[in-house]
């Protein structure tokens, strides 16, 4: 049974994504740089896992002061999944749009997956509608509704056991899909 999260899926399209996923994320595994910021994250030092992501990402990291800061890890360590309501707030922040808050959270909680122009694109392509409006958190909150749904959705064989999170391989698979 599909999600509702996938209501309206071309379901032959997916399928086939899913019959794909396997050989398209066949080259996570050797992403060092992906790896090192992920496997270093420690729930206790929140900033020092944003500071991480954004180097990774090639950002520039934030100089916040302490007040500022402590906001960033109170919504990133009170957040839960699938929720990101709690990230709104931060969307006002000078340089924090929705694709950079998604890194955090992905590297901080490990679940949420990265917004990415691509992997929206890719749903779009699934019939599934999917905006990539980096300075709108709902939009990333209706991409995250999409991965989940791929998640319950994903047939054994479709979603590759390789030790990274599963919403990454998602993200990566569907940006690497035809």
């Amino acid at each position: 049974m599909i999600p509702v999260e996938l209501y309206g899926i071309n379901a032959q399209r997916c399928e086939r994504m899913y019959g794909e996923l396997p050989a398209l994320v066949d080259d996570m595994e050797d992403d060092d740089a992906y790896g090192e910021v992920l496997y270093a994250a420690k729930e206790s030092n929140i900033l020092s896992t944003v500071k991480r992501a954004d180097a990774w990402a090639g950002a520039q990291p934030f100089a916040w002061p302490e007040d500022v800061a402590m906001e960033v890890e109170m919504a990133l360590r009170s957040a839960r999944y699938p929720d990101v309501g709690l990230f709104e707030h931060l969307m006002t922040l000078d340089g924090v749009d929705a694709v950079r808050i998604s890194r955090w959270a992905h590297f901080v909680a490990r679940v949420y997956p990265i917004y990415t122009a691509e992997a929206c694109a890719a749903l779009e392509a699934m019939d599934l509608p999917t905006p990539f409006k980096p300075d709108d958190i709902a939009s990333y909150g209706v991409y995250v509704s999409r991965i989940e749904g791929l998640k319950k959705h994903a047939p054994a064989a479709g979603l590759p056991e390789i030790g990274l999170p599963r919403a990454r391989v998602l993200q990566l698979g569907l940006e690497r899909f035809e």
